[in-house]
């Protein structure tokens, strides 16, 4: 049952991604994606009567989950200024390698190597789809740096979600954690000369509102069904493993709908993932 949920938001993470490319401000598109996950999640909240002063009970695990998402956006957001993404994405998405890191080496979690194997497995395989022949990550070193905080803050953040998830109803989690990022990214994004991105996300939400309010609908969906699948009891790793499912589907998406090329190279890297995938959910 878990891995099924793993597997439908995977399958959901890329057609959120698809709605939002087009927006050349990424600062302003990223703070209005955030009021609208925080407007869907308290909304959802309210609908279904939970428990909203839970917030306050487990305030150390939110906040870890609050950091972990600004070094993870902010970081992606300066990657974007600097250049090519394409290069130093896939470290980016390799949360799967930060996550058994801190687990092992800080909280002491160990994992059968039989996991371990699977999640290497993904993650060599989601580095060589998405890589670009030519692109050399040596090339520019403060890039590579932004990457793996990128990573590792996609992993403190996930490490968080996972023990509060079984305390705090997914909604109310979400909520917690986007509507206090949605104001905390205003002075960040201000602080690394952004400026003040209020005014210019209402002018991207009045240029493509179905777009924007799709997109943070799919990504509601397919993250609420990764709190769940914590809150089930679902192992972190395994979990973020899993859900790399998104990009072999993103993949094909990008071959039959954008017509992307380069199909024969990253179609092999995509079933290394997906064996890896298969390793994981069996030895989980």
């Amino acid at each position: 049952m878990i891995a099924g949920m793993v597997l439908l938001s995977a399958a959901l993470h890329p057609l959120w991604n698809m709605l939002l490319k087009g927006d050349a401000d990424r600062a302003a598109s990223w703070w209005l994606f955030t009021v609208l996950l925080a407007a869907i999640s308290g909304t959802h909240g309210l609908l279904i009567g939970a428990d909203f002063g839970a917030i306050l009970e487990y305030l150390p695990l939110i906040a870890t989950s609050w950091a972990g998402q600004i070094l993870y956006g902010m970081a992606l957001i300066r990657i974007y200024d600097r250049g090519d993404l394409s290069a130093y994405y896939p470290i980016v998405r390799a949360s799967p390698i930060g996550i058994v890191g801190i687990n092992a080496l800080i909280l002491g979690v160990g994992y059968p190597p039989a996991v371990l194997a699977g999640i290497v497995l993904t993650v060599g395989g989601a580095v060589w789809v998405q890589k670009k022949p030519g692109l050399r990550l040596l090339d520019d070193p403060q890039t590579l740096i932004l990457a793996f905080v990128s990573m590792f803050g996609t992993a403190i953040y996930s490490l968080a979600d996972a023990r509060a998830s079984a305390h705090v109803e997914p909604p109310v989690l979400f909520f917690a954690v986007e509507a206090a990022l949605l104001v905390i990214y205003l002075p960040v994004m201000a602080l690394l000369g952004h400026g003040f991105v209020g005014e210019r996300a209402i002018l991207l939400l009045s240029a493509r509102p179905w777009r924007h309010l799709g997109a943070a609908v799919l990504c509601y969906a397919s993250y609420s069904l990764i709190l769940w699948s914590y809150k089930l009891g679902g192992d972190v790793a395994a979990v973020t493993t899993v859900r790399q499912a998104s990009i072999p589907l993103s993949v094909l998406i990008g071959w039959a709908v954008l017509k992307e090329l380069h199909l024969g190279r990253r179609l092999p890297a995509s079933l290394l993932m997906v064996a890896g995938i298969l390793v994981v959910i069996h030895a989980a």
